[in-house]
């Protein structure tokens, strides 16, 4: 009986083409795959330290599922949102009817009122809770 000599991984490091690919054949009974040897090395590497202390735990292959799934979602677009300057009028025409909303320093005019957001007008003029920059078009979505 032959004792087969401990493998590290400084001897994966040192092996040659021949050695990895029958230890690849060894480790994972499959032919060694038609990559670089460097590439050998590192999947031998990874399961030689999968098999020693254990391999992927099952909360973090379920992370990893979820992460592969919504990076095959097509991603949201960026929504760009314009800078307003002081004096800047605002205009929304909402069921036939104008409003003009002024930008001040320190929030918005509309109807003769002093306003904190632009969602809180949007809510006033619609009754309706809405995205006070969206509801004046100020946010683009880009392609």
């Amino acid at each position: 009986m032959t004792r087969r000599s401990y493998l590290t991984l400084a001897k994966i490091a040192e092996m040659e083409p021949a050695g990895l690919a029958e230890e690849w054949a060894r480790r994972y009974g499959a032919p060694a795959p038609s990559i670089s040897p460097d590439l050998v090395r590192l999947g031998l590497a990874y399961r030689f330290q999968e098999q020693r202390h254990g391999g992927v735990s099952r909360a973090s292959k379920t992370v990893m599922k979820r992460t592969a799934a919504a990076a095959d979602q097509p991603a949201k677009p960026a929504t760009i949102i314009r800078k307003l300057t002081p004096g800047t009028r605002l205009v929304r025409d909402w069921h036939g009817v104008g409003h003009t909303v002024t930008v001040l320093e320190d929030g918005f005019a509309y109807d003769g009122k002093h306003w904190p957001s632009l969602s809180a007008i949007a809510k006033a003029i619609t009754g309706a809770h809405w995205n006070g920059p969206r509801f004046f078009g100020l946010t683009e979505r880009r392609k």
